[in-house]
């Protein structure tokens, strides 16, 4: 279950201790704020130096990338709890129900921890993962087993009292476990016509609520949380995302071997100039760490895509309009505007407002 707890720890050593004894971490000077145009964002209270320490998230739910070979070195752990990478010159435990090759746990241990939650997914992974692949791609099918987990998590959150940190959070005005996904940006109306048919036709046919997948959300509402998903997804990669200026000698953060969703880190909004960098640890946790100073107000921003591979204003619009369906105009893209005279045509606000989202699966 999604937890997320308030410490007085100094935040520079948590990247490295925080995270083996506490679900998540939120460094006392992050606050909540809200924009008119952006939505919710994340700022800080006070002054934070540069390499400090701002988030440890722990993911709501995971899968790891499913379009490689059957024999991929990226697995993860399917045990929310490790999540930890699995390569094959390690111990793979399989499925003993035999679902899906990309279902594999670190140990036997593991395996038998995750027996419950894995049970909400198994039989659905069963019935219908052939089929999806073979008729709609991997990408679709990668999408609807994120939203399979986001249930499964949702329906062992449900089974269990919250716990006295997250009484705590909510004092603090932080929402956790399914409340804090259901803020989650993105709607209907966020994506195209074409496409939200599409995903109506999915919900329908693989995820209704039945035996197989006993959640009872009706189909708007799991077509609702499909418009937030996609809207809000990380890619994991290996290497951080976000550091600027780009260092000469930087090279691409390499190749994705998972996908989540975060609730409170996808408060965090895009800029091409961002001040914070992010990386998931060896647990899938999302790290957030300042990249330089900041002050008192300041809001925090990632990097949406690698900035070793778009770098120049054009590229870093059309990318950003393509697949997050925004126009930035964070200070760098406005100043190169700027240089290079480039006239952009009108957007109505809706049509640019920044959605916390990366790259997807």
């Amino acid at each position: 279950m999604s937890q997320v707890v308030f410490l007085t720890v100094e935040p520079s050593s948590c990247v490295d201790t925080v995270f083996k004894t506490h679900p998540s971490w939120i460094h006392p000077h992050l606050t909540q704020d809200i924009d008119l145009v952006k939505g919710r964002q994340l700022r800080v209270s006070a002054l934070i130096p540069k390499g400090t320490c701002l988030l440890i998230d722990r993911p709501y739910a995971i899968i790891p990338v499913v379009d490689n070979p059957p024999e991929n070195d990226d697995l993860t752990c399917s045990n929310p709890a490790c999540n930890q990478r699995v390569t094959r010159h390690t111990e793979r435990c399989p499925c003993p129900n035999a679902c899906i090759r990309d279902v594999r746990w670190c140990s036997s241990s593991c395996r038998e921890a995750d027996s419950v939650r894995h049970g909400f997914e198994c039989t659905w992974l069963k019935r219908y993962s052939e089929s999806i692949r073979a008729k709609w791609g991997e990408y679709d099918f990668g999408m609807l087993w994120v939203i399979v987990r986001l249930l499964a998590t949702r329906q062992g959150e449900s089974q269990h009292s919250k716990s006295i940190s997250e009484s705590e959070l909510a004092l603090k005005g932080w929402k956790s476990g399914w409340d804090s996904i259901s803020l989650l940006c993105g709607s209907s109306d966020t994506w195209s016509h074409e496409r939200v048919r599409s995903w109506t036709v999915l919900v329908k046919k693989y995820l209704q609520n039945s035996p197989i997948l006993p959640h009872g959300l009706s189909t708007d509402q799991v077509l609702h949380l499909i418009c937030q998903e996609e809207a809000n997804s990380f890619g994991l990669y290996p290497k951080e995302t976000g550091h600027f200026p780009v260092p000469e000698s930087a090279s691409p953060r390499g190749e994705q071997f998972a996908a989540a969703v975060y609730s409170t880190a996808a408060m965090a909004n895009h800029s091409c100039a961002p001040n914070i960098v992010h990386k998931p640890n060896d647990q899938g946790y999302m790290v957030f760490t300042a990249s330089r100073d900041m002050h008192p107000g300041e809001e925090c921003c990632i990097s949406y895509f690698d900035l070793t591979q778009h770098t120049d204003l054009t590229s870093r619009r059309e990318h950003l309009q393509r697949s997050f369906r925004f126009v930035c105009r964070c200070e760098r893209c406005l100043s190169d505007e700027k240089l290079e005279k480039i006239e952009e045509p009108e957007q109505s606000s809706s049509e640019w407002t920044a959605m916390p989202m990366m790259d997807i699966l």
